[in-house]
Parts: structure tokens; C-alpha cells; sequence
């Protein structure tokens, strides 16, 4: 399925690429010095993992062109974000982030949920 640019449908394979691209990318902040002035977010290996099944099936849901992929990568990173928030300061720290990590999977969560209501919404228009 090719979608065409400068459509509705080509404009949420490009955000869905974009989206994956920035939980891939920020996997890179696990190498940053624990010195609070350079770590914007705080990830551990947990997280990394999340991060990097975010990545995977948005990028699988852009190139397959299957909106639903993209509902289940925003519940997933919302759930791990509710998750890290009941934790969050606790002795149990599962994902091994604090409120940076919850504000980032809560932004990657309400982003692919919102590529996959675009997308549905955009098909069922149609």
C-alpha cells in the first residue's frame, strides 16, 4: 500500500515514521551521564525495551498501513506511563524512571493514539 504525500493518509505515515523515530532515538538518553543538567530523561533497560517496541510497531503500523498497530503502541506507552507513575519515588520501580519517563511515554502514548483516531477517522470518511 502506497500512500501518496501530501493525503490525509501519506500525512499519518509520515507523523507515524516521525513518532517512531523519536522513541528510537530517545533510547540514546540509557548513554547519558547521570549529571542532571544532560539527562532529559531518565531510561533504564526496562524502558529501553518499551521504547524500542514503540518504535517497531510504529513503524510497522506506518509501512503496513495497519492504524490499529498504532493503537496498541499508545496503550502500551500510556500503560507503562500510568505504571511509572504509580512507582514513580517507590523501592519498586519496574521501568527504573521517574517523571521525565512518565511525561515522555505519556506523550509518545497520547501521539500514536491520536495517529490512530486520525487514521480511522480519515477511513471512515471515506
Amino acid at each position: 500500500m502506497t500512500a501518496v504525500p501530501g493525503t490525509p493518509d501519506g500525512r499519518v505515515r509520515q507523523a507515524g515514521y516521525g513518532l517512531s523515530a523519536a522513541a528510537a532515538v530517545s533510547i540514546l538518553f540509557i548513554l547519558a551521564p547521570s549529571n542532571d543538567a544532560v539527562r532529559l530523561i531518565q531510561i533504564g533497560a526496562v524502558a529501553a525495551v518499551i521504547l524500542l517496541i514503540l518504535a517497531v510497531l510504529g513503524a510497522l503500523s506506518a509501512r503496513a498501513g495497519q492504524p490499529v498497530l498504532y493503537l496498541v503502541a499508545g496503550l502500551l506507552a500510556l500503560a507503562a506511563a500510568v505504571l511509572q507513575l504509580i512507582q514513580f519515588g517507590r523501592d519498586t520501580n519496574w521501568i527504573g524512571g521517574n517523571g521525565s519517563t512518565v511525561a515522555w511515554l505519556a506523550g509518545l502514548g497520547i501521539g500514536f493514539s491520536a495517529l490512530w483516531y486520525a487514521s480511522h477517522s480519515a477511513r471512515r470518511s471515506d
